[in-house]
């Protein structure tokens, strides 16, 4: 299991930013960074991420034998670590994962996932950075989409505490991903998934397609059944139910 070196700070521009700064600088895996406050957070594709004092900023260095694509996969891991800290926070309501990074109360955003990695000349891996953001104490209240927050489950816990039970997950899950490859965490992020089995609609940056959501593949991939009984496999998108 890794060994967690926790560093925390008042306040950061990121810490993803401040993960490659030190992971540049030669820092081992396992260093985890928790800011207070981010003045310069990021989500995917670039999106600012809202960092008020309250919420969990937190980023991991991992530096894991394995190729780009085999780390892609550490995304389904990170859900499924955050899913069982939310367990720990006995949180009275059901929790899911959506395809391909959210976790989500009650159909709501509370959390986001986003890696970063650095690969050398070779093309191997040298490092990846897992960001993660949960909203604890506050939620944003005019968003694109449904977002929640631990508070308005009327739970209150503090980073800190959180973070403790995170890298517990994060920890055993890493380990076995370690041993034992996707398989299993592939198949704990399935016992969660949002729409499985269902009709769903994955918008693309220029099109849409609708199908029943059947599965992932080997690399993370989402399987689309279409209406015609082929399979589509989905690399990137975003996925909403059907009605």
């Amino acid at each position: 299991m890794v060994a967690w070196g926790l560093q925390v700070f008042d306040s950061l521009d990121s810490t993803n930013e401040e993960i490659r700064r030190q992971a540049e600088a030669g820092a081992a895996e396992g260093l985890a960074v928790l800011a207070k406050q981010q003045t310069a957070g990021r989500g995917r594709r670039g999106r600012a991420w809202d960092s008020p004092p309250g919420n969990l900023f937190l980023s991991l260095l991992l530096r894991p034998k394995a190729s780009p694509a085999e780390a892609a996969t550490l995304s389904f891991l990170t859900a499924v670590a955050l899913l069982e800290a939310l367990d720990l926070a006995a949180v009275p309501a059901k929790l899911t994962c959506k395809w391909p990074n959210d976790v989500l109360v009650n159909g709501a955003k509370i959390a986001g996932i986003l890696l970063e990695s650095r690969t050398g000349p070779d093309g191997a891996l040298g490092w990846v950075t897992v960001g993660i953001g949960v909203n604890l104490a506050w939620h944003p209240s005019e968003t694109p989409y449904p977002v929640t927050s631990l508070a308005a489950h009327g739970i209150g816990v503090t980073p800190e505490d959180f973070a403790q039970w995170l890298l517990a997950r994060y920890g055993y899950w890493y380990g076995r991903w370690q041993a034992e490859g996707f398989a299993p965490v592939r198949a704990a992020w399935l016992a969660r998934a949002q729409g499985l089995g269902q009709p769903v609609v994955v918008r693309l940056p220029d099109t849409e397609l609708q199908g029943r959501f059947v599965a992932l593949d080997d690399s993370g991939a989402l399987l689309l059944e279409l209406p015609d009984g082929r399979r589509q496999t989905v690399t990137a998108g975003d996925v909403f139910p059907v009605g």
